[in-house]
């Protein structure tokens, strides 16, 4: 057991207990003796008993020594330990490092107000129990971590950004604000060294990988740990993780589909009769209930007209829990006026009807007409590699041998990020390419081609109905008739292993003769045999016509616009390159000027609050930098698209790491604990008990006692 002192300088005072030794010393009486020549008449005097007062000087003495010494103690802070004393020692100088968790999650509601706002209640309180010879900074741990103060003294400007401090929406680093506490540490002249992390302990913020393997060597650090976690009043039972739009062209109304994953994070207990909204432009369009079961995940589906062609956002919202940061997420959805199709023509030949794209882009478009909901653009294998696949919602590879060396990956991406891939076969197909470069769109493999001669009795579709979306509007008369089309050639393939895909029409020799398989976001479809008529006679039969724009209006549902774009918090985005950086303007109004370095896309990276952001293309300075900005749109600009920054998900996990784990994080260093409620106490800067108060309590009981004392003497 040792003492520490916050304000050592205090017990300077004990010197004062001098003084009442002193003044006691100067009035003690001296008793003398006095002659009287009548002592007679003394004696015949009526006799009286007084009684005269004289206190107890000596008992005053100590009473008053005492009072002096409780009040110099108080004042000096003492703190009571059972550490060692060279790290407990408070008149020695030592280095702070505080680590305040900011991130989403701290803005759990607590008995009072957020857990955040209880973490910088506590830190200030801390701060402003730090004597002028300790120094300590600041570090937020949100991602990426950052340092808000460097080393100082002084409490005033901290405590002054502490009091309007307010969580991010960034998820958690503590690994990498530890680092950054580290070095900090490394450069402080201090012997003692200590590191404060305030923190709600969430699991997701605790990457091993991010955290220093050990401190420095010949240093005496010590980390104290306070946990908020246990101060959040209720439970985060529920998020919502994704929300997906669909335009519908299936139908004759524009309707937009909204699918909306929603999770339960509870690992015990399922959810129920938990409401759903759906908010479009600002107005609750529909509601719903669901109910998830134990850390299940549930799909709730909205729909609604899309009556004008302009820009629509919104957002689903779940009912209310200890996290509301993660009950709701924002979408914007630019409708598509129309479906552009991209048809790469492998074997194009002199005459126009025999080119491999000749009734792929008649059915699509028969009349050329403008108004058609179907835009079809037809280019050659070589101008493929040109193309930028994102101004298009399918592309159609009729015939296509092979793809530039690497455009494979592009075409990946393409499907992933929501576009649609359609395959026809053809003569000219290559099956090693297909199978060895296309493996990862394609669940299956080209096996080999399969023909009949001109005597034979040719192949024939499967003339059965079906509940397939492209399929189910064709009535048996027309399946009748599709069941009778004539093909000479097509492809066998073999499944993959551990693939998935479907088989909506299959020839009645049960070989496949579509193969459907979702890819990422987008889906990939694969056509045995050709588009054209050198391998059937299907292209030139009445239902080629609504088959291929059923199919083709079916894979756009699949497109969320590639050009639009969901990120979370902090995530930078990649612009287009259009020529100059085009403005973002936040969800508050600022304006802003996209980063962009020579020879790269333009890049936006203060993506750091959720909400919707609008892109805007304007006349602006060439190579215009931030600080060269607008502070208001100008007159000119543009709209060119908008995009959503949601919560991350990851934040919302409920696992928290343990006391018993936390020594583990921190090879090297002295691990301390404290829960919130007895942070002032177990994890201040002094470490111990603080014996000010009880000091207090004596001085008051020494001043009452002497009172008492003189008054009865």
């Amino acid at each position: 057991m040792n003492f520490s002192f916050t304000s050592p300088w205090f017990l300077l005072g004990l010197l004062g207990l001098a003084l009442p030794i002193l003044i006691h010393l100067l009035t003690r009486q001296q008793q003398t003796r006095l002659r009287f020549s009548a002592v007679y008449l003394l004696q015949q005097a009526q006799k009286n008993s007084v009684r005269k007062s004289r206190p107890n000087k000596l008992l005053l003495l100590l009473l008053r020594c005492l009072a002096i010494a409780f009040l110099c103690l108080a004042l000096a802070h003492p703190i009571l330990s059972s550490g060692g004393l060279d790290n407990l020692l408070m008149s020695r100088p030592s280095a702070n490092v505080f680590i305040l968790d900011d991130s989403y999650s701290m803005s759990a509601a607590s008995d009072s107000g957020t857990l955040f706002q209880r973490a910088t209640q506590t830190l200030s309180e801390l701060i402003e129990q730090i004597p002028g010879n300790h120094s300590f900074s600041l570090v937020l741990a949100s991602d990426p971590a950052r340092m808000v103060q460097n080393w100082t003294t002084d409490p005033g400007s901290i405590l002054k950004w502490l009091n309007a401090a307010q969580a991010s929406h960034r998820t958690t680093s503590i690994g990498k604000a530890v680092t950054q506490a580290a070095d900090l540490l490394n450069t402080a002249p201090q012997e003692v060294k200590r590191i404060f992390i305030l923190t709600d302990l969430d699991q997701n913020g605790w990457d091993r990988d991010e955290f220093p393997t050990a401190f420095e060597e010949g240093h005496l650090y010590s980390i104290k740990v306070i946990d908020f976690s246990k101060g959040q009043k209720g439970i985060n039972r529920a998020l919502v993780r994704k929300v997906k739009l669909n335009q519908e062209f299936l139908t004759n109304r524009r309707i937009i589909r909204v699918q909306a994953t929603i999770a339960n994070l509870l690992p015990d207990r399922a959810v129920t009769q938990l409401p759903v909204t759906l908010i479009v432009n600002g107005k609750r369009q529909s509601e719903g209930v669901i109910d998830l079961p134990a850390q299940g995940e549930v799909i709730h589906e909205f729909s609604f007209p899309l009556l004008t062609d302009e820009p629509v956002s919104g957002a689903v919202e779940i009912g209310e829990d200890a996290l509301t940061a993660d009950n709701r997420r924002l979408f914007v959805f630019q409708p598509d006026r129309k479906i552009r199709v991209l048809v790469v023509d492998g074997d194009p030949r002199g005459v126009a009807h025999q080119h491999d794209s000749f009734y792929v882009e008649k059915a699509l478009n028969p009349f050329a007409s403008p108004m058609s909901d179907i835009e079809p653009t037809v280019a050659t294998l070589s101008e493929f590699s040109d193309r930028d696949l994102k101004h298009y919602s399918v592309i159609i590879l009729c015939n296509v041998r092979d793809l530039a060396i690497g455009f494979e990956r592009d075409l990946e991406k393409f499907v992933l990020r929501g576009g649609a891939l359609f395959i026809g076969l053809g003569d000219q197909v290559d099956p090693k390419y297909y199978n060895e470069k296309m493996g990862l769109l394609l669940p299956v493999t080209l096996n080999s081609i399969n023909q009949v001669g001109a005597e034979d009795r040719p192949f024939q579709l499967q003339s059965q109905s079906s509940e397939h979306p492209v399929l189910k509007v064709f009535t048996r008369d027309m399946w009748n008739e599709m069941g009778r089309i004539p093909f000479r050639t097509l492809y066998s393939v073999e499944p993959r292993s551990g693939r998935e895909f479907q088989e909506p029409m299959r020839f009645t020799n049960r070989f496949p003769a579509v193969i459907e398989s979702a890819f990422g976001e987008g889906k990939v479809i694969l056509y045995v045999s050709s588009l054209d008529r050198d391998w059937n006679a299907f292209p030139i039969h009445p239902t080629f016509l609504p088959w291929m724009q059923r199919w083709v209006k079916y894979l756009a549902q699949s497109l969320e616009n590639i050009s639009r774009h969901d990120i979370t918090v902090g995530a930078p985005l990649v612009l287009e390159d259009i020529g100059s950086p085009p403005l973002v303007v936040a969800p508050g109004g600022k304006v802003s000027i996209a980063h962009k370095k020579p020879q790269s896309p333009p890049v936006f990276e203060d993506t750091h609050h959720p909400g919707v952001y609008e892109l805007y293309q304007w006349n602006g300075i060439s190579g215009a930098t931030e600080s060269q900005a607008p502070e208001q749109l100008p007159a000119d600009a543009r709209r060119i698209g908008s995009f959503t920054v949601n919560f991350d998900p990851a934040e919302s996990a409920p696992g928290k790491i343990s006391e018993n784990d936390l020594a583990s994080w921190f090879p090297g260093a002295q691990v301390d604990y404290a829960p919130a409620d007895q942070a002032l106490n177990a994890a201040s800067v002094g470490a111990g008990v603080p014996l000010t108060t009880l000091l207090f309590l004596m001085l008051a009981v020494m001043l009452f006692w002497e009172g008492w004392v003189v008054r009865r003497e």
